[in-house]
């Protein structure tokens, strides 16, 4: 299991209650996948996945443009590898291929390591300066 700890906080509230919501997203996934019944459960997780980069991504990037955020085009650029990631999952998905499950959950797990504990805490101080808590 993927617990939440102050160690992926970027010290703003909302984005950490976002940053929670794809560790349970993870979590439903990596239980589904121990109980053999991932294939019941990850169009869903495909379909939260997307609302989640669409609302989550789009908070960041309004502030890195209201902040000016020096680090904002690569950070985007994540966010884009990201989409298209489910992107080609989701096609995997409908075409029938198999075994995309656990690409999948290893794409999350990098993913909350990476993205939220290095780019993330890089815009936390930007953030914080800026009046965000």
């Amino acid at each position: 299991m993927f617990d939440w700890s102050d160690n992926y906080s970027v010290g703003v509230q909302s984005i950490d209650s976002q940053h929670k919501e794809i560790l349970v997203i993870l979590n439903r996934l990596l239980e589904a996948l121990k109980l053999g019944k991932a294939n019941n459960v990850v169009t869903q997780i495909i379909l939260d996945l997307e609302q989640y980069a669409y609302m989550h991504f789009q908070k960041e990037e309004f502030f890195f443009q209201r902040f000016n955020y020096s680090g904002s085009a690569e950070h985007i650029d994540e966010h884009l590898k990201f989409r298209e990631k489910i992107k080609a999952i989701k096609a995997d998905l409908i075409s029938g291929k198999t075994g995309f499950t656990i690409d999948l959950m290893i794409f999350l797990k990098d993913w909350v390591e990476h993205h939220i504990l290095v780019m993330d805490k890089a815009y936390s101080d930007c953030f914080r300066k800026n009046g965000l808590r």
